[in-house]
């Protein structure tokens, strides 16, 4: 995806050899400043968040999974009050056929159910404190706890699933009404260190049971614990100038310090957070991925 005016998806096609590339499809996208994109629930479409446009766009894909056609288009200034929207993620909730999409500007999570024909319509939301910013969400294998990163307000907030009483026997759920709903139960600071913070991106340990954010402004790594009843900081950890993005591999952390030109590699053990050698030269690096 391009984050251009209007956004563009290209798809990339890779030899066996994995040295020669060559671009198979190339849609424009109605809006601009397209920031993250997800497979839908509808494996055959993509949906993309438009941070700049204030839109969220759904894209078909062929057979072969190549973007061919823009099909739907939410405009988040539709449920704004005024407010100027930017949605700034897409998920797929696990145990659930839901899509949830932050918007930083509208200090909420607006939530999505897809239809056979893959068009998007709103099925609830899950509001946040005014300023939040809703940046990133990471939730856990069932969706019972959706724990959101906010920019704005330098936050980590955790929404708990709640029971939703379901339809009479005979009776069919009202057309796009949720059968998941989340409240948010606590909001703790991200960082324990004093100052401004920018909070970026968030993900749960492969078992759910640790929380990792990063923050800019303290330019660090958090670690929080998820054993006790909310979040619970248990380490944190110096990085590069502005920890835009991070990835997990195995034991280690690779952090993308995207003004410090530099990836840092960390490795978590259990509450703790080390330094592992040198970080990595990388200029301007945002986003990180390990090959398959």
């Amino acid at each position: 995806m391009l984050e251009s005016e209007p956004t563009r998806v290209v798809a990339v096609r890779v030899n066996a050899d994995g040295d020669e590339a060559r671009i198979v499809g190339d849609v424009a996208v109605e809006g601009r400043g397209g920031c993250h994109l997800s497979y839908g629930s509808d494996p055959s479409t993509l949906v993309i968040a438009q941070y700049g446009a204030g839109t969220v766009a759904t894209v078909r894909l062929d057979a072969e999974g190549v973007p061919v056609e823009q099909i739907d288009l939410d405009d988040h200034h539709d449920h704004s009050d005024g407010a100027a929207p930017h949605p700034h993620q897409v998920v797929a909730l696990p145990g659930t056929e839901l899509l949830a999409v932050p918007d930083l500007g509208l200090d909420r999570v607006l939530l999505y159910r897809q239809n056979l024909e893959g068009m998007i319509d709103i099925a609830g939301e899950i509001p946040l404190r005014s300023g939040s910013g809703p940046r990133h969400l990471a939730p856990d294998h069932e969706s019972e706890q959706l724990h959101i990163s906010c920019e704005l307000s330098g936050m980590v907030a955790t929404a708990d699933r709640e029971e939703v009483t379901p339809p009479r026997p005979g009776t069919a759920a009202p057309q796009g009404r949720a059968t998941h709903r989340w409240s948010v139960r606590s909001m703790i600071p991200a960082s324990g260190r004093e100052g401004e913070n920018a909070v970026s991106h968030i993900e749960l340990s492969a078992d759910d049971s640790f929380l990792l954010v990063a923050n800019r402004g303290p330019d660090t790594l958090s670690l929080l614990s998820l054993t006790l009843m909310r979040p619970q900081l248990v380490a944190e950890i110096e990085v590069g100038s502005h920890p835009r993005h991070f990835m997990q591999w195995g034991e280690l952390v690779l952090v993308a310090a995207q003004e410090g030109d530099r990836i840092d590699v960390l490795r978590r053990s259990e509450e703790r957070l080390e330094r592992v050698g040198e970080p990595i030269p990388a200029p301007s690096v945002a986003c990180l991925a390990a090959r398959p």
